[in-house]
């Protein structure tokens, strides 16, 4: 297992972090374990995009004992295996769940491929105008989540390089949500808050 070395791409003072070229951005630990604590989930769960783990890892930590990790390159000991998740199929194992943080310029087709997948539910940590766009709102009047959770405060995002280099970006700027799908529902979404302190 390769994983890569911690290279920040800015100095501590900067107000922006290069972009990285995979689009790897991780949550804070706390948006997962709150998740994890407010949405249920039957059978095994998968993270396609499991970068540093810890979606993997606050789900194991909630009792969820078959939970496993997949990413385009693997960076921690979570990512199970490395795999194009847009285009690999050989000797996929089918999740009854998938959640993800997902990368943002591929996250309409990480929703649409992990609709096809899951067998149960669909979660994914995406901005919060991701709704809002004409195309992507057309799409979504047709394939409604059931549910989406503001995330509150607004968390960090920085790249992944920036922590593993042991650095913390705080004062996260963007709002984010869990969009949660779940196959055969055909409501409109309901909308809530997902909280840090409860």
């Amino acid at each position: 297992m390769e994983i890569l070395p911690a290279v920040p791409d800015r100095t501590l003072n900067a107000h922006l972090w290069v972009r990285h070229p995979h689009d790897w951005y991780v949550e804070e630990s706390w948006v997962d374990h709150r998740f994890f604590e407010e949405e249920g989930f039957e059978g095994s769960i998968c993270d396609p995009a499991c970068g540093l783990g810890r979606i993997v890892e606050a789900a194991r930590a909630a009792g969820y004992n078959n939970v496993w990790g997949e990413d385009l390159v693997s960076r921690s000991m979570f990512c199970d295996r490395a795999v194009d998740f847009l285009s690999e199929e050989a000797g996929r194992q089918a999740p009854d769940n998938i959640c993800c943080n997902p990368p943002f310029r591929k996250s309409r087709e990480f929703v649409i491929r992990a609709r096809e997948i899951a067998r149960r539910k669909v979660a994914m940590i995406l901005p919060v105008s991701w709704i809002s766009g004409d195309r992507r709102s057309r799409w979504l009047e047709r394939k409604f989540p059931r549910r989406v959770l503001i995330i509150t405060p607004r968390p960090s995002m920085p790249p992944g390089p920036v922590i593993l280099a042991g650095l913390k970006a705080r004062g996260g700027r963007t709002d984010f949500a869990w969009y949660i799908w779940e196959r055969n529902y055909g409501g409109e979404p309901s909308f809530g808050w997902l909280r840090r302190m409860p």
